[in-house]
């Protein structure tokens, strides 16, 4: 291998992000530097398989449960022996959704959901699980009454899943009247998907007053790409099933050896969020607003479900008249790093789901981008994005 060729691409990588301004942070957000020491410090000298019983082993297994410490930490009424860890949310969400496969279970979802979820839904469904996907309303909010006749109406055990915060929307679900819901219900639980939410809004956990089980990814809060846990209240029952079959590893919900590195970064990445998530929501507000009010300016712009609370750090604009597709092929030109929605959805022909089921027509849902801010961008930053993406829209409309 020629390590300097290495060096020199990483180089060049840097100085290419340093130029660039990303506002895709619902995609990925860059590890910090504490998570990546974590990481480097956990492959140098954490490298023990965490199930075995010598010292290595040992200094394995304290890297996982001071991971489960900072995550029931970060998460209101959660408790360490409830988090597993995953893959990512995806596995996450699978893993729970099949818990709930088949027999007399029903699956309460709804039409804006991440494919982790929706398409899990359908495919359970098409092997005869019983799935209720309920609609939303133009302000990307499920009715709950709806819900209530959805799950009152269930034969048998019935899981609700459900986004704590839209992923290409940043709409946030009532959790709080959705757990009122389903803690009436015996044998009823609520799973939130909370990849976009994590770090950013309060999180409560518990029957009746929030999510039975969440589900999160690392890489969404500046954490490593590959690691994600499932986080279950200290009050719930919820019957988790493996997905995985193999070894006893994470209670046997999950087989298979943990990546302690990953494992490592994530916990780096929580205790971050633990520590300043204040100032970092305060600081994402300040930005939010400001290019809100920026691209407001732009003729014909409709920032999607601004009726609803929404997350501090999500914009999804339609901009009409103005193809989607090639204006963030035009701003990446110039160094703005937007995106037309959910990065696992990107490159498909299909409009998105998500602004369909809000009642969007097709042209508009083409005429839309997702801008996503991290606790990195900076006011300068959205003072030029704001620049390069009103001077776009007008050329693409064919203005001078």
């Amino acid at each position: 291998m020629n390590f300097e060729a290495v060096a020199s691409s990483l180089r060049e990588g840097a100085m290419i992000d340093a130029a660039a301004v990303d506002l895709d942070a619902s995609a990925n957000t860059a590890p910090t530097p504490a998570v990546i020491a974590a990481v480097v410090a956990a492959m140098s000298h954490r490298h023990g398989n965490p199930s075995s019983g010598h010292g290595r082993g040992n200094a394995s297994r304290d890297v996982l449960t001071a991971a489960r410490d900072s995550l029931s930490a970060l998460v209101n009424g959660a408790f360490d022996d409830g988090v597993v860890f995953t893959s990512g949310c995806t596995e996450a969400n699978n893993l729970v959704l099949s818990s709930f496969a088949g027999g007399r279970a029903r699956i309460v979802t709804s039409a804006v959901e991440h494919p982790s979820v929706l398409t899990t839904a359908k495919a359970l469904a098409q092997v005869g699980s019983d799935v209720t996907i309920l609609p939303v309303d133009r302000g990307g909010r499920i009715d709950l009454e709806s819900l209530n006749v959805a799950v009152r109406s269930a034969n048998g055990p019935c899981l609700v899943s459900l986004q704590l915060a839209n992923s290409e929307t940043g709409v946030l679900q009532d959790a709080a009247a959705i757990a009122a819901i389903v803690g009436e219900c015996q044998h009823c639980y609520f799973h939130a998907d909370a990849a976009q939410a994590m770090g950013k809004i309060e999180i409560n956990l518990g029957r009746g007053v929030g999510p039975d089980v969440v589900t999160m990814s690392g890489h969404k809060i500046h954490g490593p790409m590959g690691i994600g846990a499932i986080i279950v209240a200290d009050d719930s029952a919820i019957p988790l099933r493996a997905l995985l079959k193999g070894g006893e590893q994470e209670r046997g919900i999950r087989a298979g050896t943990e990546a302690v590195p990953a494992i490592a970064g994530l916990s780096a990445a929580v205790d971050e969020w633990a520590l300043h998530r204040i100032d970092r929501r305060r600081h994402l507000e300040a930005l939010h607003r400001h290019i809100e009010q920026g691209l407001c300016r732009i003729e014909g712009a409709i920032i999607n479900g601004s009726a609803s609370s929404r997350l501090p750090n999500v914009t999804n604009v339609t901009f009409a008249n103005c193809d989607a597709m090639a204006l963030v092929a035009n701003l990446d030109a110039q160094g703005i790093r937007v995106s037309q929605g959910s990065a696992c959805s990107t490159g498909r022909p299909e409009p998105s789901h998500v602004l369909v089921a809000m009642g969007l027509s097709e042209a508009d849902a083409f005429s839309t981008i997702r801008i996503s801010l991290s606790v990195n961008n900076q006011l300068s930053e959205i003072n030029h994005a704001i620049a390069v993406i009103s001077g776009t829209v007008d050329r693409m409309r064919g203005r001078p």
